[in-house]
């Protein structure tokens, strides 16, 4: 078009490139010759990793968690040699299926064959019993919340901060339950000054009258007050069988969902005054 006599201006207009553009390809004519600048084997950018690069990378990183994309890059120009900017190892991350998410922690002395054969054969059995009609299932633990404001995520305006009130309170509030397994609207809990035998009696006195006539399990972590001997004798003269989860076996205990519902949707980012309303 240059040849034919039409401006820059008009070529841009045209083919809605820049000048700098027009003029690349005029110096790559010339310098190629028409065979080479019309040769058609480009092959499309895909990442300057190669895929047994980006592969070996994918397994790291299923290995070694890393706090940002900066640290990746670095550790890719290390081991690679090739230098990604942050927002371009980002865009790589997400091709290669990563998030930005928080890890998520598990007890470091669980006994996972124990955790699976209480999963795979115990409970299996349990809740046989429990669907004809003969027995009812129940996770229990304690929760012990501190009378101090925690903050938490949310969606707050970029730039801006949402303040939340916040005290130096260091009263607990001891909290005893059981949680039905099937259903979860089924809950029974005290407020104790100590949770210990004695209470986690109590706690089973409640199940007892909530249902007469049927088999409890009543499953727990071995905390030394659940194995107490005074509490698993009178056990054993009721309806109530104790069943105790595999040791650093917190996953395995359905209530610490209703702990970590209760942290979200009531204590988090929620300022209480006085130690009376908080505990209410």
């Amino acid at each position: 078009m240059l040849h034919q006599g039409h401006s820059v201006k008009t070529i841009e207009a045209a083919l809605g490139i820049d000048d700098n553009t027009i003029y690349r390809y005029h110096r790559a004519y010339y310098k190629a010759g028409l065979s080479d600048f019309l040769d058609d084997s480009y092959v499309a950018y895909t990442g300057r990793l190669t895929e047994k690069q980006e592969e070996a990378l994918a397994k790291h990183l299923d290995d070694y968690l890393y706090p940002d994309a900066k640290s990746i890059a670095a550790y890719v120009l290390e081991r690679f040699g090739v230098d990604y900017s942050v927002g371009g190892m980002t865009d790589l991350l997400h091709r290669l299926g990563f998030v930005f998410k928080k890890s998520k922690s598990v007890p470091a002395k669980a006994d996972e064959e124990a955790q699976c054969a209480f999963v795979e054969e115990a409970l299996p059995a349990l809740l046989e019993e429990v669907a004809t009609g003969d027995a009812v299932v129940y996770y229990a633990d304690g929760c012990h919340p501190t009378h101090n404001t925690k903050t938490s995520r949310g969606w707050i305006r970029k730039g801006e901060d949402f303040e939340v009130d916040c005290n130096n309170g260091r009263q607990r509030v001891n909290i005893n339950a059981a949680v039905n397994a099937l259903k979860p609207e089924h809950l029974v809990y005290e407020i104790a000054d100590t949770i210990n035998a004695q209470s986690t009696q109590r706690l089973c006195r409640q199940l007892l009258r909530k249902h007469p006539g049927k088999k409890i399990y009543f499953i727990c972590d071995n905390a030394r007050y659940n194995r107490n001997k005074m509490l698993t004798e009178w056990a054993d003269s009721q309806r109530i069988d104790f069943v105790y989860l595999p040791t650093y076996s917190p996953n395995l205990n359905l209530i610490e969902r209703l702990w970590h519902f209760m942290r979200v949707k009531i204590l988090n980012s929620t300022y209480y005054e006085k130690s009376s309303e908080f505990k209410s």
